[in-house]
């Protein structure tokens, strides 16, 4: 005769020591939040230094124009009138926008500069060469004379055009190649401001 049947309970995992298995699944829990909090600290880090790289490659790519004026020509040997834009940056400069005032009223191209500062008895214009600075990607180091003038015949003309540059102000937007821009004013000693776009309420100058 056989005896009653006898069921055997599975418990899993569980090693019959309350102890163990309560001491196993903390760390367990523990290794699982250390790996969490690593994971997470991993991801800031890279973030952080993905930002860094972006900080260096920025600033590696820096421009920064400025505004000068000349009464002789480059190599100054020969009396000449040269209203200069300079890239002394080390990047790429690409010029959005440009307002010259002279005498504190803008001027919206040089044949309006000249007419305000520099005509003769006759009305006559000085020789002249211009080109357009808008628009232009100035290289670091790189100069452009948007403006430059002859030595008038006429000495009351030629004196008008000595004094011009003093009473001109420039004011220039240009961005890098990452598209942030800044302001240059010759009133603020070409002091560089960052701004998010160039102002579209400018008097642009033209050639």
């Amino acid at each position: 005769m056989e005896g009653p049947e006898v069921h055997s309970h599975h418990h899993g995992s569980h090693s019959g020591h309350r102890w163990f298995d309560l001491t196993a699944s903390i760390c367990a829990m523990v290794v699982s939040v250390a790996s969490l909090y690593l994971a997470i600290h991993h991801g800031q880090v890279m973030q952080e230094m993905a930002e860094a790289n972006a900080r260096m490659v920025t600033a590696t790519s820096w421009p920064r124009v400025s505004y000068s004026s000349s009464n002789t020509d480059a190599a100054g040997l020969t009396e000449q009138i040269r209203l200069t834009l300079t890239n002394k940056g080390i990047g790429p400069a690409r010029i959005e926008g440009m307002e010259l005032s002279y005498d504190g009223k803008p001027v919206a191209s040089a044949d309006a500069l000249l007419k305000a500062c520099c005509s003769g008895d006759k009305g006559e214009a000085p020789q002249r060469w211009m080109s357009s600075a808008n628009g232009e990607i100035l290289r670091p180091g790189e100069e452009k004379n948007f403006l430059r003038l002859n030595k008038a015949v006429d000495a009351r003309q030629w004196a008008r055009m000595a004094d011009m540059p003093a009473k001109v102000a420039i004011k220039v937007c240009y961005c890098s190649v990452f598209d942030e821009c800044w302001v240059t004013q010759s009133s603020a000693n070409n002091k560089a401001e960052h701004v998010r776009a160039c102002p579209a309420n400018w008097t642009q100058y033209r050639d």
